[in-house]
């Protein structure tokens, strides 16, 4: 019985995808665009000599603005669609059709977090795939098939799942779009960075307990600290609880909370 509301759900939230939806047109496609651009622009240059000392690509480093630019955009999508249920005043009605609240965010997350991944998959398999024939004497070394590749194929859409999950839980509790994207961004692009700048033991701690940062190394992106939970694995897994907890606690306000439309 659970299982058929939870279809039902979810077939809700693909019928509003509609090809008029700016996920379509905008998110979708600057997700893929972006880091593809960025990387045929800087091997292109590599090419020209224009950046001096940048040397061959290694494959676990090839990911590296999937993971600063994709995730953020394809959570942008999830986000908005879930902000949006409040400003449209489509929140109550939802409520008042099913009872189980829980649902809407639950059913958001298995749209917009398997649409999301499966982006940010096809795009690192673009990366790893395509980029060694495009450009061999900078993307050479990378091999999609290699074990640092499969694992990128494999977690970097994990990531990107768990990212979405992460700003739906925001949206539930503040359903403003644009606060929500800032709160994230400002954590990973600002206080994820300023700890780097405490150059004390401190600073060193912080960094190894960023959670973006051990995300990033768990899905076998070359990162810059060492890990404290016994390698990729645990890494990954000490991401993950972040952004389950705060969708959870996301999915409670909207299961027990005031539905009254912002």
């Amino acid at each position: 019985m659970l299982a058929r509301y939870l279809v039902r759900a979810v077939r809700s939230e693909l019928a509003k995808l509609s090809w008029r939806n700016p996920l379509w047109y905008t998110v979708v496609p600057l997700a893929i665009l972006i880091p593809v651009a960025l990387n045929v622009g800087i091997a292109k240059a590599s090419q020209a000599e224009a950046i001096n000392g940048y040397g061959g690509m290694e494959t676990s480093n090839a990911t590296y603005w999937v993971l600063i630019f994709s995730t953020f955009i394809l959570m942008s999508g999830a986000v908005s669609s879930l902000s949006n249920e409040f400003k449209d005043k489509t929140v109550e009605t939802v409520a008042g059709i099913q009872a189980r609240r829980w649902l809407l965010p639950v059913a958001k997350l298995l749209v917009y977090g398997v649409l999301s991944g499966a982006v940010a998959g096809a795009t690192t398999f673009l990366l790893l795939g395509g980029f060694p024939h495009l450009f061999p004497d900078v993307w050479g070394d990378v091999d999609a098939f290699s074990g640092a590749g499969i694992r990128l194929l494999i977690c970097v859409p994990i990531f990107t799942v768990l990212v979405c999950a992460l700003g739906l839980g925001l949206a539930a509790l503040l359903p403003k779009p644009g606060l929500v994207v800032m709160i994230v961004l400002l954590w990973k692009f600002g206080i994820e960075v300023f700890v780097t700048f405490v150059n004390n033991d401190v600073g060193r701690m912080l960094q190894r307990l960023s959670p973006f940062k051990n995300g990033e190394l768990g899905v076998g992106q070359l990162s810059t600290i060492e890990t404290y939970f016994g390698g990729p694995n645990g890494s990954l897994l000490y991401f993950a609880v972040p952004c389950l907890v705060v969708f959870v606690l996301g999915t409670l306000r909207l299961a027990t909370g005031d539905m009254k439309s912002e």
